[in-house]
């Protein structure tokens, strides 16, 4: 009767806070790599209008080594860093573009040191440009990167990269454009990470 009871009970508020967690933790390997980086994304520009940016590409998982700056790529590692996953996006003109990635931490803890140091001590460094040749992003390389941002949510850490698509470096002037669409595809891959039904309602969750 004891175990009859200890199956068909609701779970806690501590179970399902566990669960939570644990779903979230490994949401990464779950949803698909389209799931996470979408065809389309749908942002809202500086000057309040909406704008939809478009996939170019999805890389292979890589190491953190092989797609962060090095002493980007250090810092995570002293905090649990185990892979990376990267997309890139162009702006409805194909004039910008921007490199968008997960990093998968250790902990939400990890995620929120190594997100505080890589902020405050390298500003202009972060996730590396994924360049697919032959395409409009083609000549976007890592001398192209101008805006960067990392953002921690839960155990992972996002990262963008942006700059513009046709070989210009990243340090021209305009600041406007392409923090956009970085921001806004990378607040698109922040929901597919930490949004949805609550964990014990998911069916691949048991609580």
């Amino acid at each position: 009767m004891a175990l009859y009871l200890e199956f068909t009970r609701s779970a806690t508020p501590a179970e399902v806070s566990a669960a939570g967690s644990a779903e979230l933790a490994s949401r990464w390997t779950r949803l698909t790599a389209g799931q996470l980086f979408p065809a389309s994304v749908g942002y809202a520009t500086s000057d309040g209008l909406r704008s939809t940016a478009s996939r170019v590409g999805i890389a292979p998982a890589a190491s953190c080594a092989a797609a962060l700056d090095p002493s980007v790529a250090a810092i995570l590692r002293r905090h649990g860093c185990r892979t990376v996953l990267r997309a890139t996006y162009l702006d409805p003109s194909g004039t910008l573009v921007t490199t968008v990635a997960v990093a998968v931490m250790s902990s939400p803890r990890a995620a929120q040191q190594a997100g505080a140091t890589v902020t405050s001590d390298l500003p202009k460094a972060g996730v590396r440009a994924l360049t697919f040749p032959g395409t409009t992003a083609g000549q976007f390389t890592d001398a192209q990167r101008g805006w960067f941002q990392a953002t921690p949510q839960g155990t992972y850490l996002l990262f963008y990269a942006a700059g513009y698509a046709d070989g210009r470096p990243g340090t021209t002037a305009d600041i406007i454009g392409p923090p956009d669409l970085g921001q806004g595809v990378m607040e698109r891959v922040v929901s597919a990470l930490s949004g949805g039904k609550p964990p014990c309602q998911r069916k691949d969750i048991r609580c």
